[in-house]
């Protein structure tokens, strides 16, 4: 079974639609859903708990990650944002990876539900101009991306640091370091553009090229996260 695990913090105008149309795909593979919530001050716990079981715990995304994932009672952990549109056969895709084609874990490439075109092109650009791209690293995957991994591997790796930021990257390259991964290419897993669209698309593109540069160098994950606060 695979246990959907996701972090919510006053996420009230998202997380019933994604609920729902997760709910919808239980003819296509066995899962539950976790919904792990920082203490929202809005609706989000009702809304959630009509499709989910809802777990609470201290806000930070590596903090309620765990704590989803210490409460997931399938053997595949699958951790998804509030925000995300999960397509048909995205669920089997994940059972054939990890069950039949042998791999410990991966995450899917993903499109923006609207500007797609736009803030791809943009994102390659900006990556060819501030990093060498061919020192990027292949089968990294982020929060955007769905990460999924067995669930024995992720307690073997110690679950996500709980770090203020670059908790996704540092838990995948962990899991590249000494598993095996995979990219689901199709189908993509679709996301809301939310926080390009209220911050600016290039200014938001840099600052995450930015903050795995100097995450890289070394630069405290507390420090960093004054560049990328919560859009809510």
């Amino acid at each position: 079974m695979i246990s959907i695990v996701i972090p919510t913090f006053n996420e009230e105008n998202f997380i019933e639609k994604t609920l729902i149309r997760l709910s919808a795909l239980k003819k296509e593979a066995d899962f539950e859903i976790i919904v792990t919530d920082g203490k929202s001050t809005d609706r989000t716990t009702t809304l959630a708990g009509t499709y989910a079981k809802v777990v609470t715990a201290d806000k930070g995304k590596g903090r309620q990650l765990n704590a989803g994932a210490n409460h997931a009672t399938g053997d595949i952990l699958f951790f998804v944002h509030a925000d995300m549109y999960l397509p048909g056969g995205a669920l089997n895709k994940i059972e054939q990876v990890i069950n039949i084609d042998g791999y410990d874990g991966g995450g899917f490439v993903n499109e923006f539900s609207s500007h797609n075109r736009k803030i791809k092109r943009l994102s390659s650009l900006l990556s060819t101009l501030l990093i060498n791209r061919s020192s990027r690293n292949k089968n990294i995957f982020y929060g955007d991306n769905g990460i999924f991994v067995r669930k024995d591997v992720f307690h073997s790796l110690g679950g996500f640091k709980e770090i203020p930021i670059m908790e996704d990257y540092d838990f995948s390259f962990r899991l590249k370091s000494s598993y095996k991964v995979y990219e689901i290419i199709q189908p993509p897993l679709i996301v809301d553009p939310r926080r390009l669209l209220k911050d600016g698309c290039a200014k938001t593109i840099m600052k995450w090229i930015l903050i795995k540069k100097f995450y890289l160098m070394g630069v405290p994950p507390h420090k960093l996260t004054a560049w990328y606060k919560d859009t809510r």
